[in-house]
Protein backbone atom coordinates (compact mmCIF):
# COMPACT_ATOMS: atom_id res chain seq x y z
CA UNK A 1 0.00 0.00 0.00
CA UNK A 2 0.96 3.32 -0.93
CA UNK A 3 1.59 5.87 1.64
CA UNK A 4 -0.40 8.45 0.52
CA UNK A 5 -2.81 5.64 0.72
CA UNK A 6 -2.19 4.16 4.00
CA UNK A 7 -2.16 8.47 5.34
CA UNK A 8 -5.44 8.32 3.86
CA UNK A 9 -6.75 5.53 5.86
CA UNK A 10 -5.19 6.02 9.18
CA UNK A 11 -6.62 9.53 8.68
CA UNK A 12 -10.41 8.58 8.45
CA UNK A 13 -9.60 6.36 11.78
CA UNK A 14 -9.03 9.20 13.49
CA UNK A 15 -11.72 11.46 11.38
CA UNK A 16 -13.78 8.06 12.85
CA UNK A 17 -13.16 7.87 16.37
CA UNK A 18 -14.72 11.87 16.94
CA UNK A 19 -17.51 11.25 14.54
CA UNK A 20 -18.89 7.75 14.23
CA UNK A 21 -21.64 8.46 16.47
CA UNK A 22 -22.65 10.49 13.14
CA UNK A 23 -22.82 7.65 10.71
CA UNK A 24 -24.86 5.09 9.61
CA UNK A 25 -24.29 1.34 11.35
CA UNK A 26 -22.92 0.65 7.87
CA UNK A 27 -20.22 3.41 7.36
CA UNK A 28 -19.14 2.49 11.08
CA UNK A 29 -18.94 -1.05 10.11
CA UNK A 30 -17.31 -0.72 6.95
CA UNK A 31 -14.43 1.88 8.37
CA UNK A 32 -13.95 -0.21 11.05
CA UNK A 33 -13.36 -3.56 8.92
CA UNK A 34 -11.00 -1.00 6.70
CA UNK A 35 -9.22 1.04 9.11
CA UNK A 36 -9.20 -0.36 12.08
CA UNK A 37 -8.95 -3.83 11.11
CA UNK A 38 -7.01 -3.36 7.86
CA UNK A 39 -9.08 -5.66 5.97
CA UNK A 40 -8.94 -5.32 1.96
CA UNK A 41 -11.78 -4.50 0.11
CA UNK A 42 -12.20 -7.75 -1.01
CA UNK A 43 -12.03 -9.71 2.50
CA UNK A 44 -14.79 -6.73 3.54
CA UNK A 45 -17.03 -7.31 0.57
CA UNK A 46 -16.39 -11.64 1.22
CA UNK A 47 -17.60 -10.80 4.77
CA UNK A 48 -20.69 -8.74 4.21
CA UNK A 49 -22.11 -10.80 0.96
CA UNK A 50 -20.91 -7.80 -1.16
CA UNK A 51 -19.31 -7.02 -4.34
CA UNK A 52 -16.03 -5.05 -3.96
CA UNK A 53 -17.75 -2.54 -5.95
CA UNK A 54 -20.49 -1.71 -2.95
CA UNK A 55 -17.29 -1.90 -0.39
CA UNK A 56 -15.56 1.02 -2.47
CA UNK A 57 -18.84 3.26 -3.07
CA UNK A 58 -20.05 3.04 0.72
CA UNK A 59 -16.62 4.00 1.92
CA UNK A 60 -16.30 6.55 -0.22
CA UNK A 61 -19.93 7.91 0.88
CA UNK A 62 -18.06 7.42 4.45
CA UNK A 63 -15.52 9.20 3.91
CA UNK A 64 -17.38 12.12 2.19
CA UNK A 65 -19.63 12.67 5.45
CA UNK A 66 -16.36 12.25 7.49
CA UNK A 67 -14.90 14.97 5.80
CA UNK A 68 -18.46 17.04 5.61
CA UNK A 69 -18.25 16.79 9.38
CA UNK A 70 -15.02 18.10 9.86
CA UNK A 71 -15.40 20.95 7.89
CA UNK A 72 -18.43 21.97 10.01
CA UNK A 73 -17.57 20.97 13.59
CA UNK A 74 -13.55 20.89 13.57
CA UNK A 75 -13.26 18.64 16.38
CA UNK A 76 -10.31 16.86 14.96
CA UNK A 77 -8.30 20.06 13.81
CA UNK A 78 -9.38 21.39 17.82
CA UNK A 79 -8.43 17.92 19.22
CA UNK A 80 -5.09 18.46 17.57
CA UNK A 81 -4.52 21.97 18.09
CA UNK A 82 -5.07 21.54 22.44
CA UNK A 83 -2.96 18.26 22.40
CA UNK A 84 0.01 20.84 20.65
CA UNK A 85 -0.35 23.54 23.31
CA UNK A 86 -0.69 20.68 26.39
CA UNK A 87 2.67 19.55 24.83
CA UNK A 88 4.01 22.80 24.87
CA UNK A 89 3.15 24.21 28.02
CA UNK A 90 4.86 20.45 29.41
CA UNK A 91 7.59 21.21 27.72
CA UNK A 92 7.88 24.32 29.52
CA UNK A 93 7.01 23.32 32.70
CA UNK A 94 9.86 20.44 32.64
CA UNK A 95 12.47 23.46 31.86
CA UNK A 96 11.39 25.24 35.08
CA UNK A 97 14.04 25.23 38.10
CA UNK A 98 11.37 25.27 41.22
CA UNK A 99 12.16 26.14 44.29
CA UNK A 100 11.44 23.03 47.13
CA UNK A 101 8.17 25.41 48.19
CA UNK A 102 6.77 25.42 44.53
CA UNK A 103 8.29 22.27 43.46
CA UNK A 104 4.77 20.52 44.37
CA UNK A 105 2.76 23.05 42.44
CA UNK A 106 4.79 22.41 39.67
CA UNK A 107 3.95 18.54 39.59
CA UNK A 108 0.84 19.14 40.27
CA UNK A 109 0.44 21.08 37.19
CA UNK A 110 2.43 18.28 35.17
CA UNK A 111 -0.07 16.22 37.05
CA UNK A 112 -2.84 18.36 35.52
CA UNK A 113 -1.46 18.15 31.79
CA UNK A 114 -1.87 14.15 32.00
CA UNK A 115 1.91 13.81 31.93
CA UNK A 116 2.32 11.24 29.41
CA UNK A 117 -1.04 10.59 27.88
CA UNK A 118 -2.00 13.25 25.44
CA UNK A 119 -0.52 12.57 22.26
CA UNK A 120 0.84 9.55 23.65
CA UNK A 121 -1.98 6.61 23.40
CA UNK A 122 -3.38 7.67 26.47
CA UNK A 123 -6.66 7.39 27.90
CA UNK A 124 -8.90 8.51 24.90
CA UNK A 125 -6.75 5.89 22.27
CA UNK A 126 -5.95 8.78 20.09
Amino acid sequence: MGKNRLNKKVGYGMLAAFYAPLLTDRQQALLELYCDEDLSLSEIAGQLSISRQAVSDNLNRAYERLDELESHLQLFQSFIRTREQVQACRDLLRRVKASPDTQQYLEQALATLGEGEVGEGGKDGI
